[in-house]
């Protein structure tokens, strides 16, 4: 009874998250690259901001932003006011240069069916990409707002460049990405992405997807890393 309950409770919830879905949105997600992987822990916390029209990204060193159908992502250092164009396809080999330990080669995870729930308050699905009895890693993703290209590309090109095997699975997950986990031996139940807000209106859309005023171009990527 209680089971039956449940679920007419998310197919509700799921309904009227699907009514609320529109054009205009404001994603606000925080991403904690570095507990796992620490050879990013250069960039700290990451705050992503998604838009109907683009990505950005801030850090406490360098941010970024990439709009829809864009090849590339505007690296921005605000301390220095430079910023450069990185290709989206160079994402993957740069994060491999980044690492001391390489990239992460585990053997391709199975992909399990999505099971329904709720992510603070908004209807969801759970996949749950399983590597063995103990260790997988569940990414839950939302059709509140429309799956945004750009985000989808970023994360891709992001998952290939620290686990390519698990990159070829993940490629097949619908909706957009609000919460991922990782529960392995060393990380149990570790947070690498959580929503943190939604707002059905893409005010500061415009500011957040230019470079910001008296930046000048850098020619190479290593120019801003400084």
């Amino acid at each position: 009874m209680r089971r039956a309950a449940g679920r007419i409770t998310f197919v509700l919830l799921l309904a009227a998250t699907q009514l609320q879905a529109a054009t205009e949105y404001h994603l606000t997600l925080e991403a904690h690259p570095a507990a796992p992987f620490p050879f990013l822990a250069r960039f700290g916390k990451v705050t992503l901001d998604v838009y109907p029209r683009g990505v950005r990204a801030e850090t406490f060193w360098l941010n970024g932003f990439s709009r829809n159908g864009s090849k590339a992502v505007t690296v921005e250092n605000p301390f220095w006011r430079m910023y450069t164009e990185v290709p989206l396809a160079s994402i993957a080999s740069t994060l491999r240069k980044l690492s001391t330990a390489g990239v992460e080669n585990a053997a391709p995870a199975a992909l399990q069916k999505p099971v329904g729930g709720a992510v603070k308050g908004l209807a969801a699905l759970r996949y749950r990409l399983q590597y063995g009895p103990e260790a997988w890693i569940d990414i839950w993703t939302t059709r509140a707002v429309p799956e945004n290209p750009q985000l989808r590309a970023i994360v891709n090109e992001l998952v290939a460049g620290i686990s390519p095997a698990t990159a070829s699975v993940a490629r097949a997950i619908p909706g957009t990405p609000i919460q991922v986990e990782l529960n392995f031996r060393r990380y149990k139940k570790l947070t690498l992405l959580e929503l943190k807000k939604i707002r059905y209106d893409s005010a500061g859309q415009d500011a957040a997807l230019k470079v910001g005023a008296l930046y000048f171009k850098a020619p190479l990527l290593d120019a801003i890393w400084k």
